[in-house]
Parts: C-alpha cells; structure tokens; sequence
C-alpha cells in the first residue's frame, strides 16, 4: 500500500535515470491518489453525486465513460443518518447488486484527535482501499485559535494528505462554497488559499440555481488536466449522467 520514496536530494540525471510508478488513478483522467477537495453549494446535490462514485468504485463500474477497477471505499457521511443513507442506496443500488466493498460511517473524530489514527486502522483492515471520503471536511475540523486562518487550513488538509501519500490512496474531502462571487470560481470555496495550495486537486460543482437538474465540475490538479464537466441529474434516480 505504501508509495515509493525517493531520496531527499537527488540529481537531475539521476532522477532522469530512476524508474517512477505511474499516477495511480482511481477514476481515470479525473481522480488520483492523493488529497483532492469536492467543493460546491449546500444542497446541490453533492452527496448524491459523492455516494454514486463511491458505489461505482466499490463494485468497478464505469463513471462516465472511464474503466474502473473495483476497490474498497470507506465513506464518511459525517452529516447524515444511516437512514438517510439507506434510503438513497435504495435508489442507487440495483435489486441485484451487493456493494460489499463500500464501507459506510456516519461517526469520525477530528483531525488530531483521532481521524488519522482512525483511518489507519481501516487501511490496515482493508488493503485494497483506493478511497476515503470524508463528507464534510467542516466536521472533522477542531476550532484552534492558534496561527493564522491560513496555517490552519494547510495543517488540516495537510495532516489528511499526508496519509494518502503514505498508503497511496486518495482521500476526497467534501466542502462548502461561499455565496460570494469570485473572480477566480475556486476562490469561492470556503476557507483561505492555504486548502487550494496544499491539495493535489480540486472539484467544484456549480449550478446556476439550487432546483436545476444541470451542474459543471470544474477540475484542477497537480496530476490530471484541467477540464470541465458538463452533468445533468436523472430526477428519478438521483443519478448525474454526464452530457459532455
């Protein structure tokens, strides 16, 4: 499960000369090990969308188009109830299917009170894990008054980016956008630049009204290409298909 580590220093021609594994993707061209952070409005739908990938993942199925390979998810539902979550597997899940790799808890520690050591022991549990999502990133967050605002925000998501370097996984981090436009869209995730610079990548779901069946993901990344996702949502299933 570990990544492999190179020496601190090296020279240029060495590193040239040195074999390096691949990006581990764990969807294609769109998600790969590391930190990346799931952004967008509250209510718009991203726990449906974030409990979708986590079911395609876990039972290999394609997600939009890209190949799969079926890997253990652990998913931290942190704001909801198991039967809330019952009731939307009930839409997702197939009368025939038994997602038995996606692992589901509704109850965490914090950061630096528990969560990494908490994580640990499920990777240990689980060694084909390839996912961890923890939804929302608010919750396992404890109010230190000490630092900046912007220290603060790198030291947690730098604490979560850590593990998933370590184990090679990637840990997606659900969060919240502000209501304030932006020049820049990514500016409008909350929280200081200090999230952004320290994570591997970035999602950010945007709609133009809470109610419509349409959303863009906008992804950038260390690893994968910027690009933008155009999705409309099934209202039957709850399911974002992806337009273009």
């Amino acid at each position: 499960m570990t990544t492999t580590r190179l020496p601190k220093t090296i020279t240029a021609g060495a590193l040239l000369a040195t074999p390096i594994p691949p990006v581990k993707w764990i969807i294609p061209g769109l998600l790969p090990a590391g930190l990346a952070i799931f952004a967008g409005p509250s209510k718009a739908g991203k726990s449906w969308l974030t409990l979708w990938l986590c079911l395609q993942i876990s039972q290999g199925k394609s997600v939009w188009g890209r190949e799969i390979e079926p890997r253990t998810v652990l998913y931290f539902s942190l704001e909801d109830t198991l039967g809330r979550l019952q009731e939307r597997l009930y839409k997702l899940v197939d009368a025939e299917e038994d997602p038995e790799r996606l692992i589901l808890q509704t109850e965490s520690h914090g950061i630096g009170q528990g969560l990494e050591e908490q994580i640990v022991s499920f990777i240990h549990a689980y060694p084909d894990i390839s996912l961890i999502v923890i939804d929302t990133l608010q919750k396992v967050r404890k109010n230190d008054q000490n630092g900046s605002m912007y220290a603060n925000d790198y030291k947690d998501i730098g604490a979560l980016k850590e593990l998933a370097d370590k184990y090679g996984i990637c840990v997606l981090t659900v969060h919240h956008t502000r209501k304030q436009p932006a020049g820049d869209s990514f500016e409008m995730i909350s929280g200081t630049t200090g999230l952004l610079g320290c994570a591997d990548g970035s999602l950010l779901m945007q709609k133009k009204k809470r109610t419509e069946l349409d959303a863009t993901i906008k992804v950038v990344g260390r690893d994968q290409p910027d690009q933008i996702l155009y999705l409309k949502k099934d209202p039957q299933t709850q399911i974002w298909n992806l337009e273009r």
